[in-house]
């Protein structure tokens, strides 16, 4: 009996040795351990000794300590990431001696002391996004020397902090709360990737760069920045996007990026780019411009003939469209010919000119004392713009012939200046850049109602919003912000789109039915919201489709009542009598069927000829149904470039 206790005590410590795996966890012998959404705040227990991956994300643990780690001398990889952990004791992962993956993020950690990873000698990833990080102890990082990577992505950081890790080469601060960056703050001479997306940069300092020689990556998205920092050189890969401020570039900008294979310059305020922008990238190879308010008149219709010269991708061109002028605005770049651009085709006339009499001495020997007349005949060609009589005429710049027809509005006269810049000189009672606006006095204002934002149109899948009366009662806008959140799904992330000012209305395709969304309005330049205009509306309901309607009997059996069938049943009856009736007619040659009356088949044959030709009218080339009214898709919300929070799966909107 002894023996046998002593058996299975043996056999019990064997297999917690060889197989034990803390509750709820799985364990993939002999080295990995998931630990995954237990909803524990405590720290698993009974850990196998000889693990070296350990992952523990989304437990609910709350707290660890140094003794958690107790006897995990292999451990390499640990992922406390989705926790609540906001406090880390001094020297609590000291232990794990052989460590090199650190993964903290999504938890509420406030702050760094010195001791937080002390002991971490070989750690080369550290991962802190997604926390509540206010303060970082200057010397948190000293012992990783061998640190290859450190994310501090969305905390609460108002200073960088200062390091040295001189084999770091990846460092991403992005989305914190650092507006400036001084230089000498960094000492990282071998980094090659660096974020500083959405830190409300307004200039980044070019000494700041030139103290990073190893940089090939850089992120600057989502910025306060008017113009592209100098200093840039060695980059193969720069994100601009998102940096409103930018309305214009210059073309000696990325003159020193020679290796530069990917750039991002989508979401800015571009409205034009000078031609020769790119030609000291010979290795350029993507490029994103998606979502820039762009002029698409004959200054920037180079751009696409490089696009194919050059065999550049377009990212997300879908999204890379038109804005002005009206004649082209929601029209994908790319697909514009050189004539969609507005250049003027050139009358060529040959124009003769005088007979140019050349003489040639005579020659020693000649006797003949007059010189040789040749007579050359030279031909010049005269290019003459066409005009138009009737037009008022006005002094012309060596640009004017390159605004295209309709570019301002209200009989506004265009004028272009070399950097594709309209300049509209509006007419009395009109203002703005395209002369979109009215002018308003002040007896006018003191007469408007209180401004509402509203909802124009209502369907089950779209909403059409009311632009015109926000922009008329502002003044001179560079632009819209349009929030549009879902208050009765369970995704009420909001999208955001920036629009020109110069639409009258916008609709909002690919909504859910019978929801309710907040729409909200305000100047792009608006900051703290001040001029915001908020409303709340709601989708209409599915239309139901007609369908068979089933009721049962009595005795049980279920009667199919189809309404159009007996219709149809009826309308076969009538033409079988008709057809009767007019064979009768023809053989007796008198009225048949007397006693009921003739029948009017021509009316019933017009009816259905009616309805054949709203048929044709409601389908399209390919057969398939559609609305009265079509609108084309203009923006996809759903590929915002990095950072980009917008839920996918979402039908684009649509301009007009």
């Amino acid at each position: 009996m002894h023996l046998l206790l002593v058996w299975t005590v043996l056999c019990a410590a064997y297999t917690v040795l060889t197989e034990g795996c803390p509750d709820g966890c799985q364990c993939n012998q002999p080295s990995t351990v998931f630990c995954m959404s237990r909803r524990n705040p405590g720290f698993p227990r009974a850990i196998p000794p000889n693990t070296i991956t350990l992952y523990l994300f989304e437990n609910g643990i709350s707290s660890v300590e140094e003794s958690s780690f107790s006897g995990l001398w292999d451990l390499q990889l640990l992922d406390l990431s989705h926790n609540k952990l906001s406090n880390l004791p001094g020297g609590v992962f000291k232990r794990l001696t052989n460590l090199s993956n650190l993964d903290l993020s999504s938890n509420q950690i406030t702050e760094i002391s010195a001791e937080t990873f002390q002991g971490l000698s070989r750690l080369e990833r550290l991962y802190l996004s997604e926390n509540h990080i206010r303060s970082i102890h200057q010397d948190a990082f000293r012992g990783l020397e061998k640190l290859l990577e450190l994310k501090l992505t969305k905390n609460q950081l108002v200073v960088p902090p200062a390091f040295s890790l001189p084999h770091l080469l990846l460092l991403d601060l992005s989305y914190n709360a650092i507006p400036v960056i001084q230089p000498g703050i960094f000492h990282v001479k071998n980094i090659e990737t660096l974020r500083l997306a959405g830190l409300g940069l307004r200039e980044l300092p070019a000494d700041l760069l030139n103290e990073l020689k190893n940089l090939h990556e850089l992120d600057l998205s989502d910025n306060q920045l008017t113009k592209v920092p100098p200093g840039l050189r060695g980059l193969t890969k720069l994100n601009l996007a998102g940096n409103v401020a930018i309305s214009q570039l210059q073309t000696d900008d990325f003159s020193s990026l020679s290796g530069l294979q990917d750039l991002d310059l989508s979401r800015m305020s571009l409205r034009t780019l000078p031609k020769g922008l790119f030609q000291s990238t010979p290795r350029l190879r993507g490029v994103s411009l998606a979502q820039n308010p762009f002029n698409c008149v004959c200054v920037l219709s180079w751009l696409t003939e490089w696009l194919r010269v050059n065999g550049i991708v377009l990212q997300r061109s879908e999204e890379t469209r038109c804005h002005f002028p009206p004649k082209n605005a929601g029209k994908i770049l790319r697909n514009l010919q050189n004539s969609d651009f507005g250049c003027p085709i050139p009358t060529t006339v040959f124009v003769p000119t005088t007979l140019a009499l050349t003489s040639t001495p005579a020659s020693p020997t000649s006797t003949s004392p007059s010189p040789t007349m040749a007579l050359t005949t030279i031909t010049t060609t005269t290019t003459i713009e066409p005009n138009n009589p009737t037009e008022e005429p006005v002094k012309p710049t060596q640009y004017d012939q390159l605004c295209p027809p309709q570019t301002c509005l209200n009989g506004g006269f265009c004028r272009l200046d070399v950097l594709g810049e309209v300049a509209c000189e509006c007419p009395s009672g009109f203002y703005g850049m395209y002369c979109e606006m009215l002018s308003l006095t002040q007896a006018d204002f003191t007469e408007l109602p209180e401004i509402q934002l509203q909802v124009l149109e209502r369907t089950s899948s779209s909403l059409k919003v009311d632009l015109q009366t926000f922009i008329q009662s502002k003044g001179h806008l560079l632009g819209l912000r349009l929030t549009v959140q879902n208050l009765s799904g369970s995704d009420d992330r909001p999208d955001r789109y920036q629009l020109p000012p110069s639409l009258p209305h916008y609709t909002l395709m690919g909504l859910n039915s019978n929801s309710t969304y907040r729409i909200c309005l305000r100047s792009m330049t608006d900051v703290s919201g001040e001029t915001e205009l908020c409303s709340e509306t709601q989708t209409m309901g599915e239309t139901p489709t007609p369908s068979a309607h089933i009721t049962q009997t009595k005795d049980g059996s279920l009667t199919l009542v189809l309404v159009p069938a007996v219709a149809a049943g009826i309308l076969l009856l009538v033409v079988i009598v008709s057809a009767i009736c007019y064979t009768r007619r023809r053989k007796e040659k008198a009225h048949a069927c007397e006693n009921g009356g003739p029948l009017e088949l021509e009316g019933v044959k017009t009816g259905l000829d009616e309805k054949r030709e709203l048929k044709k009218l409601s389908q399209s080339s390919n057969g398939t149904e559609r609305g009265w009214e079509s609108e084309e898709p203009l923006m996809d919300s759903s590929r915002v470039g990095n950072n980009n929070d917008t839920p996918i799966g979402r039908l684009p909107h649509s301009y007009f």
